[in-house]
């Protein structure tokens, strides 16, 4: 079978999905044709290329480890399969919501009458932490940054709170210089107009018009090329953190400057108040002074 539409559409060939975005092909492969209606469902629905491709990578592990298909696969095939030694707790629970939403869409279309994953439960995840780079490190990153685009790419990541793929795919006409905001289209392709941070709009002045990180191979890089950049330039700085932890970073910072956490879940375009939390760290100077003040307060 063979099928091919353009513009944000589905391409099929029997081996695997593509995806058109703008006329540049995204391949996920597909091993089976159930698993590719179910990609072209997900895209349908509006799912992101990277949460296609990972689905399709698990998916794809899962049949080949168990031997046969995965919608033939009984609930002691999925227990033996998440109870694997070697597997870390989240990675049990990301497989687990994996294979969930697989086999709920399987009992949705009618592919199977139940759902497996019913009587299981997810692993618990362990307790995250938020590990942003310190202030005196994030102004260090952002003196000694060797050209404009490392320090553009900080500056997004560490005032603006973008994720590593929105930095990726940065465009100069998401930002107002005039209005001092900036645009940006997130995860489920919600777009935000938010205010911009005073140094991003000075930077935005000498960046060229268009994709501010382009690449030889497509009009612009990818989110795992800013991840790899960022953080060699970190460890050149000494500074043990990852791209993500500048979004900790901008999290933190807005807290400990005085926004509650309803602003910071705003601007850092969570949809729940438990995510937000996760990104905050209270310094430990905040903490010292909230011991101390038991005993100013009941004893004064």
């Amino acid at each position: 079978m063979s099928e091919k539409r353009h513009q944000n559409v589905t391409v099929r060939n029997g081996t695997q999905v593509t995806k058109v975005v703008n006329d540049k092909f995204v391949k996920a492969p597909i091993k089976s044709k159930v698993l590719q209606d179910w990609a072209t469902r997900m895209y349908q629905e509006g799912k992101s290329n990277r949460t296609v491709k990972d689905r399709m990578t698990v998916l794809n592990r899962f049949e080949k480890d168990i031997q046969r298909p995965a919608l033939a696969a009984d609930t002691d095939d999925v227990a033996e399969w998440l109870a694997r030694p070697e597997l870390a707790a989240v990675t049990k629970s990301v497989y687990f919501s994996i294979l969930n939403a697989f086999y709920k869409h399987a009992t949705i279309v009618g592919l199977r009458e139940d759902n497996p994953m019913a009587s299981l439960k997810a692993a618990r995840r362990p307790k995250r932490y938020p590990r942003p780079p310190s202030p005196q490190q994030f102004m260090r990153l952002l003196s000694n940054a060797p050209n404009g685009d490392m320090k553009a790419m900080v500056l997004l990541g560490g005032l603006q709170g973008l994720r590593v793929h929105e930095i990726a795919r940065f465009h100069s006409r998401q930002i107002d210089i005039e209005a001092q905001t900036i645009e940006i289209t997130g995860k489920g392709g919600s777009t935000y107009v938010l205010p911009a941070h005073p140094l991003v709009v000075e930077h935005a002045k000498k960046m060229k018009w268009g994709y501010w990180f382009t690449s030889q191979r497509a009009k612009h890089i990818g989110g795992r090329t800013v991840s790899e950049r960022l953080r060699i330039y970190m460890l050149q700085q000494n500074v043990n953190a990852t791209a993500h932890a500048l979004r900790h970073f901008f999290g933190t910072a807005l807290v400990a400057s005085g926004a509650d956490l309803r602003v910071a879940q705003e601007l850092l375009r969570h949809a729940s108040l438990q995510t937000t939390a996760i990104y905050v760290q209270t310094s430990d100077k905040r903490k010292r002074a909230a011991i101390e003040r038991i005993i100013s307060d009941d004893f004064a």
